[in-house]
């Protein structure tokens, strides 16, 4: 049986979870905003889809942690940092904003390869 590094990575799990604890709320961090939400289209090296495209939304009141794991089951310390995107979108006239990341991790000893193509959209509150 192989091992999966996500499911048996207790230090990375728990440093994890640690940094998602410490991060702020998205109410807090950015007082305006109303929701945040991140299209999300992963790809293998070689351009094929990794996994279906998804999106997700943040509220107020949630964490505003945006740090997205790999899709890869076998990349070992990867994901993408999406924080500085947001804080970007967040920032601009038009509170969009779109890009394309590596992962940082590693299989077998090699650059993970896996792609993140975002777009990330703000509303901002009426008030």
């Amino acid at each position: 049986m192989a091992n999966n590094p996500r499911a048996f990575d207790a230090r990375a799990r728990e440093a994890r979870q640690l940094a998602y604890e410490a991060t702020t709320t998205l109410g807090r961090r950015y007082a305006r905003v109303a929701e945040i939400g991140i299209s999300l289209q992963f790809t293998l090296p070689d351009g094929k889809p990794h996994s279906s495209p998804h999106r997700r939304l943040f509220t107020p009141d949630m964490q505003a942690f945006f740090d997205v794991q790999c899709t890869d089951r076998d990349c070992s310390d990867g994901g993408f940092d999406l924080g500085p995107a947001v804080d970007s979108a967040v920032r601009s006239n038009r509170h969009e904003g779109a890009g394309h990341l590596r992962c940082r991790g590693t299989r077998s000893r090699q650059e993970c390869g896996i792609a993140l193509d975002y777009a990330v959209s703000v509303q901002m509150r009426d008030d």
